[in-house]
């Protein structure tokens, strides 16, 4: 076993001495990302206006909190009728047995053991009604523009009237509830609580050439906001009698900063020109002592200087030339490829390697076609490292070539 096991090692470490090591350079540049939405040319502008849709949730919650006055007015009204109705029939009786009563005494009248006679007891009334203590509306706090004409940009854009409208309803907070979770034991036994809501807004995208663009409410699903633990659930009792109106407006504020943000990205994502950091794997091969790859690391520094040049322009014109010098760079490296013979300097390693570069370089040239047949290619090379890497990416070339498509 000793042997076999030496054997082993030995075996391993001579596949190691005689096998190419592949470098995994994390490339790090900045790409323009195209919106999904082309907006026309001719504008440049655009403005963030809002509409306060809250306020008729206000005003909903006012009129409501009113009928259910009125309403608990009448009753009481109703009811106190029936009681002072109720109190006067009793009364009168009462009154009656006292004027008998007194005009008995006054008669000199007594009991039968000479002792005189007793005073009726005082009536017992009904239970008077007490009017109803009506809980106030929570009503959502005002709203200032300025958090949106703020918050929200679009890249690409300058800030200005009479060109693109970007309209933000602000809806209200909706369906607050609150989770509870118990864990830990004894005395560590601790009571976790999170506020569970919807937070949804509207957008408008309108342009003058093009109309409406946009229009939708966004951002509808159920989100958390993290309470104040307790070691007692009467603990947390306490808190919401003493804070549940400053709970309300810490979470409304949040909530709206919030969906601010998602909204800013999902706009720039879908009409904004952003500038966008990415960080590519390209690949080289470490100094191999049976064989000479000096071309491959100057393919990788052309590539890494053609991949820097990619955010000068939308169309990517000031790097379409050094990109096509880093493609032809790896396409003479791969004339040499030999995928069936391991012991070659081009190998399938090496090769599914390249391919991944390649299908790199060609996704910035807008060449998609020609990367997928890269990508597929490397992921059935059989080299599980290629593989990984152009199934993580199939999601982002997918995504740059919609984008792409859309503009050219």
């Amino acid at each position: 076993m000793k042997n076999f096991l030496l054997f082993a090692l030995v075996f391993f470490g001579v596949c190691i001495a005689h096998s190419q090591i592949i470098n995994d350079n994390k490339f790090t540049f900045s790409y323009i990302q195209l919106p999904l939405t082309k907006i026309d040319p001719q504008h440049s502008l655009f403005e963030v206006l809002v509409v306060h849709e809250y306020n008729q949730a206000n005003q909903d919650s006012i009129a409501i909190f009113n009928a259910r006055k009125e309403s608990a007015m009448q009753r009481f009204l109703f009811q106190m009728d029936i009681y002072y109705a109720q109190k006067d029939s009793i009364d009168r009786m009462y009154y009656t047995q006292l004027s008998s009563w007194e005009k008995k005494v006054n008669a000199g009248i007594k009991n039968a053991d000479g002792t005189a006679l007793p005073k009726p007891a005082a009536p017992k009334y009904p239970t008077q009604p007490i009017y109803p203590q009506l809980q106030e509306p929570q009503l959502h706090s005002s709203f200032s523009e300025d958090q949106a004409t703020e918050r929200i940009t679009l890249s690409g854009f300058e800030q200005g009237s009479g060109e693109v409208q970007i309209i933000v309803k602000i809806q209200p907070i909706q369906n607050i509830r609150i989770v509870t979770k118990k864990y830990g034991s004894g005395s560590s036994t601790r009571y976790k609580y999170t506020a569970k809501y919807q937070m949804p807004v509207g957008i408008v995208v309108a342009s003058p050439t093009e109309g409406i663009l946009m229009e939708t409410t966004m951002f509808t699903e159920e989100k958390s906001y993290k309470m104040a633990n307790q070691k007692s659930q009467y603990d947390h009792e306490l808190y919401m009698m003493d804070h549940k109106d400053d709970l309300f407006l810490k979470l409304e504020s949040t909530a709206r900063t919030e969906v601010l943000s998602d909204l800013n990205n999902a706009i720039n994502s879908q009409f904004g020109y952003v500038m966008k950091s990415r960080k590519a794997e390209i690949y080289s091969v470490k100094k191999f002592k049976s064989y000479d790859y000096t071309d491959v690391t100057n393919a990788y520094s052309i590539a890494t200087s053609a991949l820097s040049k990619v955010s000068q322009d939308r169309d990517r014109s000031g790097a379409m030339d050094k990109l096509e010098e880093a493609i032809n760079a790896v396409k003479l490296i791969l004339e040499e490829s030999n995928p069936n013979d391991k012991k070659t300097r081009i190998n399938p390693k090496v090769t599914a390697m390249l391919h991944c570069n390649l299908a790199e370089l060609l996704i910035w040239q807008g060449e998609f076609d020609r990367a997928d047949a890269s990508v597929n290619l490397a992921i059935n090379s059989g080299e599980g490292k290629a593989k990984r890497h152009c199934k993580g990416e199939l999601l982002f070339y997918k995504d740059q070539r919609n984008r792409w498509n859309v503009h050219f």
